[in-house]
């Protein structure tokens, strides 16, 4: 496996990626977005598609906007969205996703990541445990975030 942060040269790529893993999760369809459009979403710093490749075919996708702060000069990244094809769950693309997202956000000095699921969604729930997050429920809503820098050394201790 795998993963890659799709450019504007990869439009087609992430055409295909995100047509064929929101179709098979029973959401939208994406077959309406254009190269054109998906080129200039994808040549935006602040726009992260990932895709995780097997025997370059997209298994699984991962979707981020980093954002600016008004009170400090580092920025965050909100975490919006992972899809893995229902065959390929279970076997570390979701992992490999988030790992690589992380990363990324480690690279840009991002001082943390959030991403929001529910208690319901008990596979969610295990892959950002695992890979990290600090949980913080509200109702039903739950809350993951990952922390980088400073805060993240203190997490350890």
């Amino acid at each position: 496996m795998h993963i890659q942060r799709l450019r504007p040269d990869d439009a087609v790529l992430a055409q295909q990626a995100i047509t064929m893993l929101k179709s098979n999760t029973g959401k939208r369809r994406a077959h309406w977005l254009s190269e054109t459009y998906l080129s200039n979403f994808l040549g935006r710093d602040e726009n992260i598609l990932l895709v995780a490749l097997e025997q370059n075919r997209p298994i699984g996708f991962a979707l981020a906007y980093r954002l600016e702060r008004i009170d400090r000069a580092q920025d965050m990244v909100l975490f919006y969205e992972i899809e893995v094809d229902k065959e390929h769950r279970g076997r570390g693309a979701g992992t490999a996703l988030i790992n690589a997202l992380k990363d990324i956000c480690r690279e840009k000095a991002i001082m943390k990541m959030w991403v929001y699921t529910d208690k319901s969604n008990g596979a969610a729930l295990q892959l950002y445990t695992s890979t990290g997050g600090s949980m913080n429920e509200h109702g039903d809503e739950v809350k993951f975030t990952y922390y980088f820098g400073r805060q993240e050394q203190h997490k350890e201790l």
